[in-house]
């Protein structure tokens, strides 16, 4: 008896403080020794070490196994997409490493070790290759399910966008279509409106039209008490026009003005055609007809324009605007069918701010209109009342 107890002394002197004989395990020794896996044929093998804290020899494990495999895993990706999707192989190389980071995520330590003797932390990751490549297969094929059912719903919203675009397209070109056989119809209704020659001015105001004849003349009276009131001259080239206008009162030269008119825009559009020029003019005072002494000459722009209105009774709308004034008229053939441009309407309405060029009563706002006789291409009269006193008769030849 004593014997026996004498000998398990012994063996409890012999263990150390910890109960047990803890042995190195091989793959430590392995690693210490600069050596490979022993079993790295059929394994993927990951190994770590530190000396400070055993997490970091977890981390260190992790990224060796991920360098390991690494090779791997892209050669298991490519077949698996080339044997299940040849058409995303190219779009789906871009996210293998994706892929792996998802597998891998899954990976956790086999084994750690701790080198009292070394002072040093260890860790091992340890997976058969068959294990771990058929995870990694089975997240290929989900991804690549992910992806393609990503691709159709792109498909078919791209699809979707091509048809509404498709049918906006349609929806506008019918609309064109309408609109131009609308256009089409109504020039046909107002077929021979769109044949006359517009109209170069409402009543003394003179729009963007360029007089077809190379001279034009024309002359102001007044019917009551009869007196001349103004004459003028028009000479007119291609897009240009060149006017002189002389004022009378008690057959005395009052006033004067010269203008030079460039046309930029000739009767553009299909239906509400318009016109528009713009120029300069240069008018004064002037004290005598004898001897034509003026003051001193006053320069302006002046923008001028009008356009078609065929479907407003046959109509035109006219507009001047220089350093004087604004003017704006309108013309109206209220028996187009009957007489077409022969007899029409005239109406001028002026904002005078100009104080030299208000009539004789200062009225900046004037209204004046008429009635106007076109007996052919080359000569009309009409009959106006104008500056809120006297009925005026205007006559104007082409030469």
């Amino acid at each position: 008896m004593k014997t026996i107890l004498t000998l398990l002394f012994v063996v409890f002197l012999a263990l150390p403080a910890g109960g047990q004989i803890v042995q190195k395990p091989e793959w430590v020794k392995q690693f210490q020794e600069g050596k490979g896996p022993l079993d790295a044929t059929d394994y993927y093998v990951g190994v770590g070490s530190s000396k400070t804290t055993q997490d970091e020899a977890d981390a260190r494990a992790r990224q060796e196994f991920g360098l390991n495999v690494e090779a791997h895993v892209q050669t298991v990706i490519t077949r698996e997409i080339q044997e299940t999707e040849k058409r995303l192989t190219d779009e789906y190389s871009s996210s293998a490493r994706v892929v792996s980071d998802v597998v891998f995520r899954g990976i956790s330590v086999t084994e750690r070790f701790e080198d009292k003797d070394d002072n040093a932390f260890y860790a091992l990751i340890k997976m058969q290759k068959s294990v771990y490549d058929t995870l990694l297969v089975n997240e290929i094929r989900r991804d690549l399910e992910r992806k393609k059912a990503e691709n159709r719903v792109r498909e078919e919203k791209r699809a979707e966008e091509l048809r509404s675009l498709q049918a906006e397209l349609d929806l506008k070109k019918k609309e064109e279509e309408t609109r131009r056989l609308e256009i089409e119809t109504e020039r046909k209704v107002y077929e021979e409106f769109f044949r006359q020659r517009p109209p170069g001015q409402v009543v003394d105001a003179r729009n963007a039209e360029i007089a077809k004849e190379l001279n034009t003349v024309g002359m102001r009276f007044g019917l009551s008490p009869f007196a001349i009131q103004s004459g003028y001259y028009i000479l007119s080239l291609s897009r240009f026009e060149v006017s002189a206008q002389a004022y009378f009162q008690e057959k005395v030269l009052q006033r004067e003005q010269a203008a030079i008119k460039i046309q930029m825009l000739e009767q553009a559009g299909e239906f509400y055609k318009t016109s528009l020029a713009f120029g300069g003019l240069g008018y004064g005072e002037a004290s005598s007809l004898k001897a034509l002494d003026t003051t001193k000459p006053k320069y302006s722009f002046f923008l001028t324009g009008n356009v078609a209105l065929p479907n407003a009774w046959y109509s035109y709308a006219s507009f001047h605007v220089d350093g004087r004034k604004l003017s704006i008229g309108i013309i109206n053939y209220p028996l187009q069918r009957h007489f077409k441009e022969a007899i029409s309407l005239v109406l001028q309405m002026d904002y005078v701010w100009n104080k030299d060029w208000r009539n004789r009563f200062g009225d900046a706002l004037m209204v004046q209109g008429g009635i106007r006789f076109r007996a052919s291409d080359t000569f009309s009269t009409s009959f106006c009342y104008e500056n809120h006193e006297s009925i005026v008769c205007s006559i104007e030849m082409a030469i």
